[in-house]
């Protein structure tokens, strides 16, 4: 899974100076709260946003529109954008964007409400810092085979299915009755009590050491394609496992490998911030707000 510099903060502090200062200039106070005898203004309250978040809030906003800008001049169009959504969905495992705006929203926590505003102010973003953070990157293929010798073993990965139920005694019929021919994805659907890939047939798509539980890591990993595992221990019970493919060979695992490497050598995304920051023309017109900006 590609990582994802969520721009969160410069969305979310955009949203809310646009909020407060939606109402502004009407020339008079307008009362947002009354508590007891006294009545709090929202002229009150957003100087009170200004005096406390005001600063960080400026520079996300700037941030903000530099990154947009840059996006342009990078000539980073909707198709790009469109890929890096269908990128994404894979990653997490989402198929239809009303799901995936859902999982967004309560997992991520992000203030977005169409799929518009995540593509344009998370994944367009994230396409920038890439594209800039890797500009100067050349691999060679020295540099992936050392690579791959050195971390060999943290790049394997595979691909498996599993049978979860509270029984031994359950967990031992259910292995017996695959013995005798009957169907993984079947059994999974109606015995698996995992409720992420029951209904999926048991399965767990693609992943790497450490990502299960320990017992269940060891087992999975020491097992060849077509293996099935005997009852397996863990804190959630007795695990049937299957592995389905196991991918271990530098041709297999050659992409994750120069993905890898090139995330390496490549800048982080607050250096190419920073950079940013300094190329663009930033000229504060309200001398008071001079500090503000961290340039």
């Amino acid at each position: 899974m590609k990582k994802y510099y969520f721009l969160a903060a410069v969305l979310s502090g955009t949203l809310l100076l646009t909020a407060c200062s939606n109402d502004q200039g009407s020339g008079e106070e307008k009362t947002i709260v009354e508590v007891n005898d006294t009545s709090l203004t929202e002229e009150e309250f957003v100087g009170e946003l200004k005096n406390n978040v005001g600063e960080q809030v400026l520079n996300e906003m700037v941030q903000n529109i530099i990154i947009q800008d840059k996006a342009e001049q990078l000539n980073i169009d909707s198709e790009q954008v469109d890929a890096e959504l269908e990128q994404f969905k894979e990653d997490y495992g989402v198929e239809k964007d009303e799901e995936l705006l859902t999982m967004l929203q309560t997992q991520f926590q992000l203030p977005i409400d169409s799929m518009d505003d995540f593509k344009n102010d998370f994944l367009k973003p994230q396409l920038v810092l890439e594209e800039l953070a890797a500009a100067d990157v050349e691999i060679t293929e020295e540099e992936k085979e050392t690579y791959f010798e050195e971390n060999k073993e943290d790049l394997v990965s595979i691909s498996a299915r599993h049978i979860l139920v509270e029984d031994e005694d359950q967990a031992n019929e259910i292995r017996e009755e695959l013995e005798n021919g009957a169907d993984f994805a079947e059994l999974a659907e109606e015995h698996s009590t995992d409720p992420g890939s029951a209904s999926e047939g048991g399965d767990l798509n693609t992943f790497t050491r450490g990502e299960m539980v320990e017992a269940f890591d060891e087992a999975a990993f020491s097992m060849e394609p077509g293996e099935i595992s005997e009852p397996i221990e863990s804190e959630f019970g007795y695990h049937i496992i299957e592995v389905l493919n196991k991918n271990e060979s530098y041709e297999e695992l050659e992409e994750e490998i120069e993905e890898k490497v090139r995330e390496k050598q490549s800048k982080s995304p607050e250096e190419v911030m920073q950079e940013l920051m300094e190329e663009a023309n930033i000229d504060v017109k309200e001398s008071s707000y001079e500090d503000w900006i961290q340039s």
